[in-house]
């Protein structure tokens, strides 16, 4: 890796300063799993011979906000992981 700080490392350094449960909240349940709670339940798995109760839509609910949970989370270990390596590779071409 380069000794200069790529633009998607930097944005990262920006975006980790506003904290891991903000990103994952903001980002994995709200950006990812909110629309995708939407697509799924009423487009996609829209069946015509069930009706949507307050049930299913509950249970899609929860499991959506679960899948963005999750999604923001792979997301924020694999960006921390890769600015983590960066850092390291740093410290060790330029130690002071």
């Amino acid at each position: 890796m380069s000794t200069e700080m790529s633009k998607d490392l930097q944005r990262w350094e920006k975006t980790r300063q506003r904290g891991k449960w903000k990103f994952i909240l903001f980002n994995g349940v709200l950006c990812w799993g909110a629309p995708m709670f939407f697509v799924m339940t009423f487009f996609v798995n829209r069946r015509a011979d069930r009706p949507l109760t307050p049930e299913i839509l509950a249970v899609s609910a929860v499991l959506w906000a679960l899948g963005g949970f999750l999604f923001g989370l792979t997301i924020w270990t694999i960006s921390e992981r890769r600015y983590q390596k960066f850092l390291a590779t740093q410290i060790k071409d330029n130690p002071s």
